[in-house]
């Protein structure tokens, strides 16, 4: 009879645990200013205008996923749709709660990322135990801080609707947790991990499709830091989470509607063609990297104006250095190479080779963040060996408190739709989007000629072929007492769309309050009871 292996005991160390409770709690501190935002952005179509997450007779479409084939916001990331309908169920529209839940989510992603770089600093070597765990602790919580704390994660926690970057990174950080329990244990316990990791990974890609990041983290963290144990169960387990991530994918393509009354335009390819996407991807890659440690000038609306100085050749550049910065750290560190992998692997899903509606955007680093604070805890653990660890660890320290800084200084442009547009349009002036939707901002206040001259900006910029600006500028004519006016603006957003023809479109598609579809009601009614051979305005 073959003899049971013998258990093997997990490697722990309990002062793991309240570094990575410190971490967590730093970095929820360092974002209570989210806590009295309000709603931006999308989060304005999905709680404010909305009904779907506010009724509880959706909740079981969503659990079972069924929500993949409806037309709904934000079908395709059932995970997050059931977040805000947990926030819903507690809070109602009160913004508060959904801004605690996402600050709650992104401390536990922190504190995650502490524990597990603790535990991939620590199978490094002897090499790296000899220098203390004092030391690499301390690397692991500086690398899970400067994740916490960099600018760009401050879209993805202070604006609702980008919540899903966060599920999505923190399922992903998961189920690799849930990985480096795989295989140890007595051996009743042995395989319980495997399920929760394969649960993991669908929550990841029901987050968002960055999660498809999962079952690769855990099949390198194998090869990485698990090879020399037998293959047979780790193949199984990176098998089960890649089949458990293509079977979601393949539903979210499979169900989806091919028509929608809330998506009513499509993304294309940059540059319109995919050959083009080639050409055009780098430089959005070495813009991204160039955010990341010069993360000045942050807009929630990027515009090809903003990356025109990266040319072709400077992109190369940019990435060379990078990718040979990145190697050499692989190199000396098993823990900087999985970091280095989870970065580039997170910016896939986003990279445009799928067309998407917003090319490039803080949120998309998120995860990608995630495993460059891997990389940057590897060099400071193979510091930690040396005598110039001190020294390290304090320009780490500095590094901190300046993002940290930024950080708290980008939070209150999210605070409301005033601020968040009038920084983007500030940061992005040839974005239409960010000068359209100050105007609408500005209507919000009743701030009419404010909104006209925003919607003109947004008007100049597209040659007067944007609907959604003429619309609001109808909107914003008819509060002024100008209706000749406003019956001429509303007839020119009809004509670049004829959507704004339609309330009931209007509304179905979130792209409106009901006071300002109430307004339109009122001035498309007017026009239809108009003589026929009327003048339309002066």
């Amino acid at each position: 009879m073959a003899r049971e292996r013998p258990a093997r005991k997990l490697p722990r160390d309990p002062a793991d645990w309240p570094a990575a409770v410190l971490a967590a709690v730093l970095a929820f501190l360092l974002f209570l200013p989210t806590l009295g935002s309000g709603f931006v952005y999308d989060a304005q179509s999905q709680i404010l205008i909305g009904d779907y997450v506010h009724d509880p007779a959706h909740f079981v479409d969503v659990v079972t996923f069924r929500v993949l084939g409806h037309d709904v916001l934000d079908a395709n990331r059932p995970v997050q749709l059931f977040s805000l309908m947990v926030d819903s169920f507690f809070w109602g529209r009160n913004a508060f709660g959904y801004h605690l839940t996402s600050n709650l989510l992104h401390a536990a992603a922190t504190g995650l990322l502490c524990l597990i770089i603790c535990r991939l600093v620590r199978a490094e070597g002897p090499e790296r135990r000899a220098a203390g765990p004092g030391r690499f602790r301390l690397a692991a919580f500086l690398g899970a801080m400067l994740f916490a704390a960099h600018p760009v994660v401050v879209e993805p926690v202070a604006e609702i609707s980008c919540r899903e970057d966060v599920l999505a990174a923190f399922f992903t950080l998961f189920a690799l947790w849930s990985a480096m329990h795989f295989g140890r244990g007595s051996s009743r316990l042995r395989h319980w991990p495997a399920w929760v990791c394969l649960a993991a990974v669908v929550l990841a890609c029901g987050s968002k499709e960055t999660g498809v990041v999962a079952p690769f983290a855990v099949a390198l963290y194998w090869l990485l830091f698990r090879r020399n144990e037998p293959a047979r169960p780790w193949l199984a387990l990176a098998a089960g989470t890649f089949v458990a991530a293509g079977l979601f994918l393949a539903a979210r393509f499979a169900l989806q509607p091919r028509d929608s009354e809330i998506f009513l335009h499509q993304p294309q390819y940059l540059g319109g063609s995919l050959p083009m996407v080639f050409l055009i991807q780098p430089r959005i890659w070495a813009f991204l990297v160039r955010m990341i440690f010069w993360p000045l000038d942050l807009s929630a609306d990027y515009v090809p104006q903003n990356i025109v100085w990266i040319t072709l050749p400077i992109a190369g550049g940019i990435l060379a250095v990078f990718l040979i910065g990145q190697a050499l750290l692989a190199w000396r560190s098993r823990t900087a190479a999985l970091g280095a992998a989870i970065f580039w692997l997170g910016l896939g899903p986003v990279s445009n080779f799928l067309p998407i509606f917003r090319p490039v955007a803080d949120r998309f680093l998120y995860l990608p963040l995630a495993g460059l604070a891997m990389s940057a805890a590897g060099l400071l653990a193979w510091a930690a060996c040396r005598r110039g660890f001190p020294v390290a660890a304090a320009l780490a320290g500095l590094v901190l408190v300046l993002l940290a800084g930024l950080s708290w200084q980008r939070q209150p442009v999210f605070a409301n739709s005033l601020n968040l547009w009038s920084d983007t349009l500030a940061k992005s002036p040839h974005s239409d989007t960010a000068a359209n939707n100050l105007g609408w901002a500005q209507l919000e206040v009743k701030n009419y000629v404010p909104a006209l001259t925003a919607f003109e900006k947004a008007l100049n910029l597209t040659q007067g072929r944007k609907g959604d600006a003429w619309a609001g500028a109808a909107i914003a004519f008819e509060g002024l007492g100008r209706q000749a006016d406003a019956e001429e603006a509303l007839a020119k957003a009809i004509d670049a769309d004829p959507v704004y023809a339609s309330p009931e479109r209007l509304k179905a598609a979130l792209m409106m309050n009901q006071e300002n579809l109430d307004i339109l009601a009122v001035l498309l009614d007017r026009r239809a009871a108009r003589p026929p051979g009327t003048q339309e305005a002066p």
